[in-house]
């Protein structure tokens, strides 16, 4: 495979990891997007074909955060009435001194809060504009 810096053009001369930033069906509740995972692009093994064809399983275990949107009938965490929560803000702090899961955690908000009032198509566009820095998220 290929590293990131090398993706393949498709057909529209669109590199290959922004069309899969740009898939709808990528988009996990958590608001993280399978496209940038390592696993589903086949970069990293086990593979994994994204949270939803997994439900909530992907190789790693079992994801809080996928059951919690599934139970609250929510599409994604931002639309959940009770978001932001303290579960999903906790899910990626971790230990207290851990500054990337707190960053993650404010991003995600951020994201989905964004996607909730806008659209899925302006997350998609704000991913899109991000790309760089939204990678190591």
């Amino acid at each position: 495979m290929k590293p990131m810096n090398e993706m393949p053009i498709d057909k529209s001369g669109i590199e290959v990891r922004d069309r899969l930033r740009l898939d709808k069906k990528l988009l996990a509740p958590c608001g993280m997007n399978c496209g940038f995972c390592l696993g589903y692009r086949k970069e990293k093994i086990p593979h994994c074909s994204g949270c939803f064809d997994h439900k909530g399983h992907p190789y790693w275990g079992e994801c809080k955060l996928y059951a919690c949107a599934t139970e609250h009938k929510a599409e994604h965490c931002g639309l959940c009435e009770d978001f932001p929560c303290d579960f999903f803000v906790g899910y990626f702090e971790g230990a207290p001194n851990n500054l990337q899961g707190q960053r993650d955690a404010i991003l995600r908000v951020g994201l989905l809060t964004y996607q909730k009032k806008n659209s899925t198509e302006k997350y998609l566009e704000m991913v899109k504009k991000l790309k760089g820095w939204i990678e190591k998220f």
